[in-house]
């Protein structure tokens, strides 16, 4: 079960005992990413971004959890950012890399349709 609290430009997500807490933010700072977390956040109207744990380990996927952020969009917005962090375009960076990119290939495709649907939107909540 989520509880979501939104208060003091902060939410407060609580789920199986577990409180993560996102800073509203308007852009997207620098060196973080959407969370692809889907709806797990507990909130349509906002979408999680967050900063690697381990910026140089390519193997380590964790998280820094005390510097989590959330900005407000529209519902389609956010649902657009969602399916393409699914298939790794979760920043400015990799959906230029992406629509640059000259791989052919069902997955460069994919990615590159996001990016398409996203660029825009990332260049206006990005740093």
């Amino acid at each position: 079960m989520k509880n979501v609290i939104i208060k003091d430009g902060k939410i407060y997500s609580e789920s199986f005992g577990k409180v993560d807490v996102f800073e509203i933010v308007d852009k997207i700072p620098t060196g973080f990413f959407v969370w692809n977390i889907g709806d797990n956040m507990g909130h349509d109207e906002y979408i999680p971004v967050c900063q690697d744990l381990r910026p140089g380990d390519k193997d380590s996927f964790e998280i820094n959890a005390r510097t989590l952020k959330a900005i407000k969009l529209s519902m389609e917005e956010v649902q657009l950012l969602r399916k393409a962090a699914g298939y790794g375009v979760n920043s400015k960076e990799t959906a230029e890399k992406a629509l640059r990119s000259k791989r052919k290939g069902r997955m460069s495709d994919i990615k590159r349709v996001h990016a398409e649907k996203t660029i825009d939107i990332f260049n206006r909540i990005s740093k």
